[in-house]
């Protein structure tokens, strides 16, 4: 029988089925589902947000903890309830409580829309006790925009925490091929993200943006005020970038390639002679014994490429496991570099 989550991979199925999972704590469901929705529920409210273990909003706003045993007497669910994905009025341990849940696969939060939704929960009629906001994305998301995202009060719940749930007690004991099927397909998501961190599949924007991250980190003692940007290339694929030197420099990832480059805008800065850089970025690279790609320098570009390294496995265009080698030998190169750049005459 084919999974019908193979095709079926769309956020407004996906929202069909979250919907579904909770409308099975009602209490009129037979005794196996209902578990399987009152665990679901009790799964959302543990969620944590900023270290705070069951993490809700109480009337003013305020992030508590969740103090009760989530037994539910009573529940309503909606789908796009004022463009809500999914909404829940539920009665859990005697109070009313709200779940908000913001649905994603790929995409990411538009504008002001977490802060809309969390308005429309404290406005709702039954004046809910507490009120529990759930950002759910199956995709891969950056770390950038869980940051985004806890600012607005919302707990993430990602492909490998719904994997977890739907292994537990309850979901396991319901026979049913609609929630194996679902299952199935959380778990190879998980798995797929799981392995691109792994591996440092650089194909993948969230990879590069935790790679420039990280080198960042490693090389802050010898710069400041770096950034880390990220974007989309035209034509598909994304591309990250850690800026340094007053930003005319930087490390530049990019989906379609199988190397690291540190490139240069010229206009950026001045008496910039992009041919000392690359003599002086060989240089820096010759004591980590680093596999440099051949470049060609182009007339009248806005940004040029000074060097670059391939990686470990440049056809696959990943690192590898033992990225910590890496980023110990790139962040070696970049303090020789600037070293070298302050010490020899233009």
């Amino acid at each position: 029988m084919p999974n019908i989550f193979c095709y079926a991979t769309s956020e407004l199925s996906q929202d069909a089925m979250i919907a579904w999972l909770l409308a099975c704590a009602k209490p009129k469901e037979d005794e196996a589902l209902r578990e399987v929705g009152q665990s679901f529920i009790r799964f959302l409210l543990e969620r944590p947000l900023r270290d705070i273990e069951s993490a809700v909003m109480d009337n003013d706003g305020n992030v508590q903890r969740y103090d009760g045993d989530g037994l539910v007497s009573e529940i309503e669910v909606k789908k796009q309830h004022q463009n809500v994905d999914v909404y829940c009025r539920a009665q859990v341990d005697g109070r009313p409580v709200i779940i908000v849940i913001e649905d994603k696969i790929h995409a990411t939060p538009d504008g002001k829309q977490l802060e809309k939704y969390r308005k429309v929960a404290h406005s709702d009629p039954t004046k809910p006790h507490y009120i529990k906001l759930i950002y759910l994305k199956t995709g891969m998301p950056f770390d950038r925009e869980l940051l985004d995202v806890a600012k607005e009060n919302y707990c993430h719940v990602g492909a490998s925490h719904l994997e977890r749930f739907l292994k537990d007690r309850a979901a396991e004991a319901v026979s049913s091929d609609l929630l194996d099927q679902f299952r199935s397909r959380i778990s190879d998501l998980a798995n797929h993200q799981l392995q691109a961190y792994r591996d440092w599949n650089m194909n993948l924007g969230q990879v590069q943006w935790r790679f420039a991250e990280a080198l960042k980190a490693r090389i802050e003692k010898a710069n400041e005020g770096g950034e880390v940007w990220q974007g989309p290339n035209i034509g598909g694929g994304h591309w990250a970038q850690y800026r340094f030197s007053d930003h005319h420099l930087f490390w530049r990832m990019d989906t379609k390639y199988g190397y690291l480059r540190m490139m240069v805008e010229p206009k950026r800065a001045s008496n910039v002679d992009v041919h000392r850089y690359r003599k002086i970025f060989q240089e820096a690279c010759e004591p980590e014994g680093l596999t440099l790609r051949p470049t060609r320098l182009k007339s009248n570009s806005k940004e040029m490429t000074v060097g670059a390294i391939w990686y470990p496995y440049p056809n696959e265009r990943k690192i590898g496991q033992d990225v910590n080698a890496f980023l110990n030998s790139i962040a070696q190169v970049h303090e020789r570099f600037l070293r070298k750049l302050s010490i020899e005459p233009s």
